[in-house]
């Protein structure tokens, strides 16, 4: 997978078939009374700020892996497409958001004229500080809701790196923290871990390369290296919980609308790491509802590996055993807040 370039991701997709993001999608979608709606990753902004420090040239967009994503809306219909920054800069430190905002403008206004934030959006001004941003930065409703992947994801490190045992006993141990914790059990979470628990044989290169992708995202800093301490692994989660937020609200987009305009919502990302992910994991539409199933692809040999095995059987039985549970349980945001806030302070005794 060539990582100089952007790439798109469909989170929810239809039972059968694929479909890809191009002009005549676009064309579709309007003459059906769709908008098309690309949410900007953090990664796409930083790579437009790069372009517009080093003279906003071709050649730059070229250079950061850009250049597909402009030629792609170059070539579809006048105002078919919106391009949405919004979530890339609430991922960042405010004072960040404000500049990078700027930057994203003046790299539209070279190389998009025409294409603006999505017109049903809100403009945010953030407000200035220039302290270390993460999830305690967060607002309570905003902490409360992005709880669950954060909380996933601190606990996916604990047992990663701080228990002991074997590759499907830790898989097994996560699945029990996560349910007596926080009493949700998340398939794309689940999925994760799966991968990362993993064990897997040699000669199964594909599935080998995926969860070094997946362990890069969710269990290691962003160069790649275990955790020092208990900041670094905080900061993985917030990361990683931002991923998966980003996963998820294009499905709610899609389910939802915006404005009572129905969207087909996509992802632009440089992570070809997340990219990768997403070819192998993703939701499905089903009975009208967008996102409803998760559906995992089994690559490579991994449906012959005992811990893929295994691993399938206690999560499938552990689901199906909570599948009443589930269904009647109902969202609480701060009560969320507060179980993140107990997972802070577990991580930070663990790693100091």
């Amino acid at each position: 997978m060539n990582s100089n370039k952007t790439f798109f991701i469909k989170p929810s997709k239809p039972l059968f078939g694929e479909r890809k993001l191009d002009p005549v999608l676009a064309t579709e979608n309007v003459l059906n009374g769709v908008e098309t709606n690309i949410i900007l990753d953090t990664n796409i902004l930083i790579r437009m700020e790069k372009v517009v420090k080093e003279g906003n040239k071709w050649s730059s967009v070229k250079k950061y892996g850009l250049n597909n994503l402009v030629k792609l809306l170059k070539r579809c219909p006048p105002h078919s497409v919106c391009i949405s920054p919004g979530f890339a800069l609430s991922e960042m430190p405010p004072a960040a958001a404000n500049q990078s905002r700027i930057f994203y403008e003046n790299f539209c206004a070279k190389h998009l004229r025409g294409f603006v934030d999505a017109p049903n959006s809100l403009r945010t001004h953030f407000r200035e500080t220039s302290r270390d941003y993460g999830f305690k930065d967060l607002p309570l409703e905003a902490r409360g809701v992005l709880a669950i992947p954060f909380v996933s994801i601190l606990y996916l490190n604990l047992i990663y790196y701080k228990k002991e045992g074997s590759p499907i006993k830790k898989f097994k141990t996560y699945l029990d923290k996560i349910e007596s914790t926080i009493d949700i059990l998340s398939a794309t979470e689940i999925e994760i871990a799966k991968y990362c628990f993993s064990e897997i044989e040699s000669g199964e290169q594909e599935i080998l390369n995926l969860r070094k992708n997946i362990r890069a995202n969710f269990i290691k800093t962003g160069r790649e290296k275990r955790p020092k301490n208990a900041n670094e692994v905080l900061k993985i989660g917030f990361n990683g919980a931002c991923d998966i937020r980003l996963l998820t609200s294009a499905n709610v987009n899609d389910q939802n609308g915006l404005d009572n305009v129905i969207q087909d919502s996509w992802i632009a990302t440089g992570d070809k790491k997340l990219a990768a992910f997403s070819d192998v994991f993703h939701h499905v539409n089903v009975d009208g509802e967008a996102g409803k199933y998760a559906a995992s692809s089994t690559i490579g040999g991994d449906g012959k590996n005992q811990y893929w095995h295994e691993a399938l059987i206690a999560w499938g039985v552990k689901s199906l055993s909570r599948r009443a549970h589930y269904e009647s349980k109902k969202l609480d945001f701060d009560e969320l807040a507060s179980i993140a806030d107990k997972a802070i302070l577990e991580i930070e005794k663990e790693f100091g």
